[in-house]
């Protein structure tokens, strides 16, 4: 057998080994890439919400066709320093004790904004503590706010995504700003709006 027939034979084996040990690596199944018993996480599943436009209202007109998820995720919005709302549009990244409405939440989430929302039968300084301690020092992309009417007591959104809770699920909430922060027609990453 010839040197350059021996290297082609010793090439197509360990090309052989090479496919046959990746092949085994993906085999396992997907259950044990989901597991959670083993101390491992899901990875977190949102569907995309309905397109509701990105439209800017005229003036302070109200979103008159509604929009498909509580709170907005998309549709028409405010633009400019002056709202009915006493907030810009988009607001101010932070903390707010008042609730704002969605044609000023949802000029936020264009951004790439991510929106923290609660909604409580009585107070729940508990839940709004824990939401605010998600925030960066710098609030930079975050507005913090009641929103009452939501399906759950906890709402996040971003641009067309949203996570509906009723108990505090840090690591969901974690994994869901990671996955859809600036995430958005009008990302600007870090703006101090």
């Amino acid at each position: 057998m010839s040197i350059h027939k021996f290297r082609r034979i010793s090439v197509l084996i360990m090309i052989g080994l090479f496919v046959g040990v990746v092949v085994i690596g993906c085999s396992s199944s997907d259950s044990d890439l989901d597991s959670t018993d083993s101390g491992t996480t899901t990875e977190l599943q949102v569907q995309l919400d309905a397109d509701d436009g990105r439209d800017h209202l005229d003036g302070f007109a109200l979103n008159t066709a509604g929009y498909s998820v509580t709170p907005a995720t998309s549709g028409p919005h405010w633009i400019g320093p002056s709202t009915p709302a006493g907030v810009p549009a988009p607001a101010r990244w932070g903390k707010y004790d008042k609730e704002i409405p969605d044609e000023v939440l949802v000029h936020n989430l264009e951004h790439g904004g991510i929106g923290i929302h609660y909604d409580c039968d009585s107070d729940c300084p508990d839940i709004v503590a824990a939401l605010e301690n998600l925030i960066p020092s710098s609030p930079s992309q975050f507005v913090l706010s009641p929103y009452s009417g939501m399906p759950n007591k906890i709402a996040i959104t971003s641009w067309r995504h949203h996570l509906y809770l009723d108990v505090m699920d840090v690591e969901k909430i974690q994994q869901f700003i990671n996955k859809y922060k600036n995430r958005a027609p009008e990302s600007v990453p870090g703006n101090m709006f």
